[in-house]
């Protein structure tokens, strides 16, 4: 496999809708009604849209679901013994915001979403990876969405293609290391 574009977008302090603002600069008519985990993800996805080939696949990996959301979610189930929102019940499953990056990028491959661990690169390149060998798709899009309350978010993008030489790093900074990285900084102004 090699990376044939990256992109990494950091940012600290930045509200829903400041990430939806960004992200219009990308995508002519961006989702509405996202989670938060959904507007992180297309960030990273959305300059990558060029090189996206439609029978891409897809795998995501977080180290939360969207948590406003799933709060909600549980304090209104739980809590109040309440029946959940559409939007929270629908955005509680975190491959939503596969579904939306797939649908806003026109990939139409496989769509998997995983919870990021400690060897969370290495997992998302073996699905990728086994995708590819199998001629299944032409290309993956392989994405960390890591958010902390206190450090702000970081998500990194990679774009997989077969051939060239077998990637041998299990983090982003040298599996980019080959190709050119689209680099976002979005703090609080």
């Amino acid at each position: 496999m090699k990376v044939i574009a990256a992109c990494e977008v950091r940012g600290r302090n930045r509200s829903d809708s400041q990430l939806k603002a960004a992200l219009s600069e990308h995508l002519d008519n961006p989702p509405r009604r996202t989670d938060r985990l959904t507007l992180l993800a297309l960030l990273a996805a959305a300059p990558l849209k060029a090189h996206m080939q439609a029978d891409s696949g897809l795998y995501l990996a977080a180290t939360w679901p969207a948590r406003q959301n799933m709060f909600a979610l549980l304090e209104s189930v739980c809590a109040q013994q309440k029946l959940p929102k559409p939007f929270e019940f629908v955005n509680s499953v975190s491959n939503a915001a596969g579904f939306h990056v797939a649908q806003q990028l026109g990939l139409q491959g496989p769509n998997l979403f995983i919870g990021a661990g400690p060897q969370v690169w290495g997992h998302l390149l073996d699905l990728a990876g086994n995708d590819l060998e199998r001629a299944q798709i032409r290309q993956g899009l392989v994405m960390l969405v890591e958010e902390d309350l206190q450090d702000g978010f970081s998500i990194q993008a990679l774009v997989l293609e077969p051939g060239g030489d077998s990637l041998r790093g299990r983090d982003f900074a040298s599996l980019s290391a080959t190709a050119e990285v689209l680099r976002l900084e979005l703090d609080a102004e």
